[in-house]
């Protein structure tokens, strides 16, 4: 787990390097956000999701096991910022992201070391399963939280034209069609897909400010907590209820304990959101992870 966890705050540390010593021109930072967001990541959530298989019965079990959780944290994030009147609402939209969005790169990298291939495949059809739904999600709460006018068309346009989303959306249709996978092409998206991992995190520490001055203790906590804690063990419940294969199960609750991702600073970045905060909760989380996600099959011994 230390393997998979130090070589991320590493790269974040050098984004923090990069900005706080001017190593580069300050322009570096917007494009190389542009590219990832809809060049890079794109890439590897297409090439990843077109390889997987969708007619196992394992599909409907892992939906089950891992949206559930995923809507009902949502419905408990939301209900919560009800209650934070205070709370800016670029900020709000931050939280959400921070509450339900699985970080891809840190699933994928850690499950292949921890798991078997065929539960690390799981791990992948979660992800490709989920990814739509929680940029769905995301895209809705930085919409309606944007300080922009906002109604329905606008928000679907949204939706509609997000990167994250028609990639993955593609590669499952991809995948179901049962088209061929043209070796060049995908080890050119493989390619452009590993770029995404580096220049995301690197995009996060650009973006951390070491000060305690305004960094929202209290939604810190309640998107760490949501995300960390509630999310696996909801799922390790929703897991005992329905009698979910115990392969599926423990891919359900890995998924959900995965810290947030570091493409939502991007999006953060991109549609308004509250950046400091957001570099704030990804890093929090993937230090946390370290303690929470190697607990993540315990859930389901302490539910059942």
């Amino acid at each position: 787990m230390v393997n998979a966890i130090v070589p991320v705050l590493l790269i974040i540390a050098l984004g923090v390097a990069i900005r706080r010593y001017g190593w580069l021109p300050e322009a570096f930072f917007p494009s190389v956000e542009k590219f990832s967001y809809n060049i890079c990541f794109p890439a590897l959530l297409f090439s990843g999701t077109a390889r997987l298989s969708f007619a196992s019965t394992q599909v409907g079990e892992l939906a089950l096991a891992t949206l559930v959780p995923t809507f009902l944290v949502t419905a408990a994030t939301l209900l919560a910022l009800l209650s934070m009147r205070s709370l800016p609402d670029a900020a709000r939209s931050s939280v959400v992201q921070g509450a339900v969005r699985p970080n891809t790169y840190f699933g994928i990298a850690v499950s292949a070391l921890l798991f078997s291939p065929q539960t690390a495949a799981l791990l992948m059809l979660a992800l490709a399963l989920c990814l739509p739904v929680v940029n769905i999600i995301s895209v809705i709460a930085l919409s309606w939280w944007s300080g922009v006018p906002t109604h329905p068309a606008r928000i679907a346009r949204s939706i509609a034209t997000n990167p994250i989303i028609l990639s993955t959306l593609a590669g499952v249709i991809w995948s179901v069609a049962g088209l061929p996978l043209p070796a060049p092409l995908f080890n050119t998206l493989d390619i452009l897909g590993r770029a995404a991992l580096c220049l995301g995190l690197i995009c996060v520490g650009s973006g951390l400010v070491f000060s305690l001055q305004g960094l929202k203790p209290l939604s810190l906590s309640l998107a760490s907590i949501l995300k960390l804690l509630v999310m696996p063990l909801l799922a390790a419940k929703v897991c005992a209820m329905f009698a979910v294969s115990a392969p599926v199960a423990l891919a359900a609750c890995f998924y959900c304990a995965l810290p947030t991702a570091p493409n939502a600073y991007i999006m953060a970045k991109q549609m308004g959101g509250d950046t400091r905060l957001m570099a704030a909760l990804i890093t929090l989380q993937t230090l946390v992870a370290a303690v929470t996600v190697p607990l993540s099959g315990q859930f389901l011994g302490w539910v059942g």
